[in-house]
């Protein structure tokens, strides 16, 4: 193949962005011809800058008809075959390239999200077989909820990756000294953005559940959003604020989930729950809602444990059943280490992703 243009056009870093890097990373080193395209000052122009993959940023001046126009002379000048649009603005770029400029190049689309393609006359034509040649959904959830909007969609599923880690090496952020954690403290985390689909006020529910009966733990919230404060009253009504820490938007999530004990991921919908497989190559155990995606992630007692979405209770009997008991986290673990290994890592899924690319 000649080559592929990636667009994410995220201001801030998510699993998305990440998910991005990671392929570009893995197409670089298979020597597969890329570009991305995104926006100036972003997350992921940075990553990009600092990391030497090849990419193009572009203000939000003009970028809705310089970039389709961009594509299509690419694909003129035969330097590019296939645009993998990350996002939704990357879609409608890619759309406009073939709507109003003709573009040849190949369309793949990513849905990363189990929210209900919109029914609007212009969705629904950008996701016509006429302007997507395929529709990757990185679960079977997900490609549930494509089927449902646009039943002749072209889709494949391919889920997301994730490194695995073959050493940890030497630690640089010490995550109990930086927040005053006792080492005979079990740290339940839960790794996230602050908004209203991670329901991490079941997580705080749980939380309170779960001090009443045992003091050596603590709760601790990693990401940031415009619900911090908001959830920090809300540990304040509960009483807990002296057992929840706030860490705030860390960098280093790599050294940090190996300093946590458990993962308890509350969230209402997840397209598969990346974090989750994170936890698995770290040998962490995992408790999660059923919130579409996960389900395909954990086999109930087997890879880890599963409860209704907002049910601080079940949440809060099954922390408690495990986070003590050692012979079942090692058990456990072990089995979502080797399930993670098999099917997951950054190498298969960009192998698989550069097949369809092929293929396309």
């Amino acid at each position: 193949m000649k080559g592929v243009i990636h667009i994410n056009l995220a201001r801030s870093w998510r699993g998305g962005e990440r998910q991005v890097a990671l392929l570009m990373k893995e197409l670089k080193r298979a020597s597969v011809p890329q570009v991305l395209v995104c926006l100036r000052g972003s997350s992921l122009h940075k990553y990009s800058r600092d990391n030497h993959l090849p990419h193009k940023s572009f203000s939000n001046v003009g970028l809705f008809f310089f970039v389709p126009l961009l594509i299509r002379i690419w694909g003129l000048q035969k330097k590019y075959d296939v645009v993998h649009c990350h996002e939704s603005r990357g879609h409608t770029l890619a759309f406009l390239a073939r709507y109003l400029f003709g573009s040849k190049i190949k369309t793949v689309v990513h849905r990363r999200v189990l929210f209900p393609i919109r029914s609007k006359p212009f969705t629904l034509l950008k996701y016509s077989p006429k302007y997507v040649d395929r529709v990757v959904c990185i679960s079977r959830a997900v490609e549930l909820v494509v089927k449902q909007a646009v039943p002749h969609a072209s889709t494949l599923v391919i889920p997301s990756g994730v490194p695995i880690p073959t050493e940890v090496g030497e630690k640089e952020f010490d995550l109990r000294m930086n927040f005053g954690v006792a080492s005979d403290i079990k740290i339940v985390a839960y790794i996230a953005a602050l908004s209203e689909e991670k329901d991490h006020r079941t997580f705080l529910k749980t939380a309170k559940i779960v001090l009443e009966s045992r003091k050596d733990v603590c709760f601790m919230l990693i990401g940031d959003g415009i619900l911090l404060e908001d959830l920090t009253q809300y540990t304040r009504e509960l009483g807990i604020e002296d057992k929840v820490i706030f860490a705030g938007f860390q960098t280093m999530i790599n050294q940090i989930i190996g300093q946590t004990d458990l993962l308890l991921f509350t969230s209402k919908s997840e397209g598969l729950g990346s974090t989750i497989l994170d936890y698995f190559v770290h040998k962490r155990p995992v408790i999660s809602s059923r919130n579409g995606g996960s389900e395909e992630l954990i086999f109930e007692g087997e890879t880890g444990f599963l409860c209704p979405v907002g049910d601080a209770q079940c949440f809060a009997k099954k922390l408690l059943n495990l986070l003590w008991d050692e012979n079942a986290i090692q058990r456990i673990t072990q089995n979502a280490y080797g399930f993670a290994s098999e099917n997951f890592s950054v190498e298969i899924i960009a192998q698989r992703t550069l097949e369809l690319y092929e293929n396309l």
